[in-house]
């Protein structure tokens, strides 16, 4: 016998974790496949972490002292040294000023969404996310609540233009509504909300009284000029999470932060001790050496500006070769990994589309289904083959006679 939670969960899996199962798959066997599989599903970058973060880490690894340090036990919320060399990163790169006392260091930024949910939320509370929005917050809400929790959507695309509309979501709000959940620059939609939607959501937060949670997981990656919020204080309602998973190319290490209201800090504390117990420490340390070095940060932030014009590179060349296909609606995108399109014309179920592309031309998509219910589009990454663009090339011409041949 299973729990009822663990049975919802294996009724709604995540299509992206089942995709990366294929992938696997094609690495072992691709003598099963026609050609050669093209992977714009994931929204993880391929390209290597800077060269200065690889450099800490040979120090730290070639220190006995901070391998002993890096070998214990950090405190639940990080070490007070990295927490103040947080500091120094978010005022050098993105020019904010933050304080210690408002910071959680974490297990990446799913593992701390998971703990907000459960520090904010009472079972029968609500959520309201978006939709389109990223597909593991409500996964992960049901989870963390045993599926005791009302999800509401905002739905933030309409007629294929972003135009989140502030007196819809005042609709939706209740006085058992606890959180309101966005993404900028979005996924799967590649949208940066503006300051005057976000100032707007802020004061309707203080107002109604619940939290807004701000994944800005691709803020490192935005193509035109940055809205102030990237930058200004916290306000009072105002929870950012930050991942360096896509920022400094490090996924694998499971490092992101939160800044957070003090009184909140304090919970996220207590929850994490039995959640977490500590976040990995060879990570923090290496991290503190990295963001206690104004040099040094200046290379990333060099990085950053660098990789903003690679990745846009690889946004305009994507958004190029979808337009040569009729009847698509293109939501260009502004920032992050993403194009997301209407492919209505063609096909209503977006997983039965993904499904054929994958099978008769070996490119794999992600369903805009799977966004909150947001049917009829379709997600494309152009992080697993930006530094290939010969293979993006190859996966667009794919979809190009993959359209073709559904309009005959």
């Amino acid at each position: 016998m299973v729990s009822k939670i663990a049975k919802w969960m294996a009724e709604h899996p995540s299509s992206i974790r089942e995709i990366m199962s294929l992938v696997a798959e094609y690495k072992k066997h691709p003598e099963k496949f026609p050609r050669e599989l093209i992977y714009l599903a994931g929204g993880w970058p391929q390209d290597m972490p800077p060269g200065i973060l690889i450099n800490k880490l040979k120090e730290v690894i070639t220190s006995e002292d901070l391998i002993r340090m890096s070998a214990s036990y950090s405190p639940t919320i990080g070490y007070p040294d990295l927490l103040e060399a947080i500091v120094q990163y978010e005022k050098e790169v993105f020019s904010r000023s933050v304080e210690p006392e408002e910071i959680v260091f974490g297990l990446g930024s799913s593992e701390q969404t998971g703990a907000l949910f459960i520090s904010l939320l009472d079972p029968g509370d609500e959520l309201i996310l978006t939709a389109p929005g990223y597909l593991n917050y409500e996964r992960q809400a049901r989870l963390e609540l045993l599926g005791n929790v009302n999800i509401r959507y905002w739905r933030v695309i309409k007629d294929g233009v972003f135009s989140p509309d502030l007196d819809e979501l005042q609709s939706l709000i209740t006085k058992k509504t606890k959180a309101v959940v966005i993404t900028t620059p979005g996924n799967p939609d590649g949208q940066v909300w503006t300051d005057e939607i976000i100032d707007g959501l802020s004061d309707l937060a203080e107002e109604k009284d619940f939290y807004i949670l701000i994944d800005v997981a691709y803020r490192a990656f935005i193509f035109y000029e940055k809205p102030k919020y990237f930058s200004r204080k916290r306000r009072e309602k105002e929870i950012y999470i930050c991942t360096l998973s896509k920022e400094l190319r490090i996924p694998g290490w499971r490092a992101s932060y939160v800044l957070l209201p003090y009184d909140l800090a304090r919970y996220l504390n207590t929850i994490e001790q039995a959640r977490t117990l500590a976040p990995c420490s060879l990570v923090q340390t290496t991290l503190i050496k990295l963001f206690n070095d104004k040099n040094a940060l200046s290379e990333v932030k060099k990085f950053y500006e660098e990789g903003t014009k690679k990745y846009e590179k690889a946004a305009k060349l994507t958004v190029d070769y979808l337009s040569r296909i009729p009847q698509l609606k293109i939501l260009e995108p502004q920032g992050g990994f993403y194009v997301f399109f209407d492919v209505s014309y063609y096909e209503k179920s977006s997983r039965k589309l993904c499904n054929e592309l994958l099978q008769k031309y070996q490119v794999a998509l992600t369903p805009g289904i799977d966004f909150n219910g947001f049917e009829g589009w379709i997600r494309l990454s152009f992080a697993p083959v930006v530094e290939s663009q010969e293979k993006l090339i190859e996966g667009l011409e794919r979809m190009i006679k993959f359209f073709e041949e559904k309009r005959r």
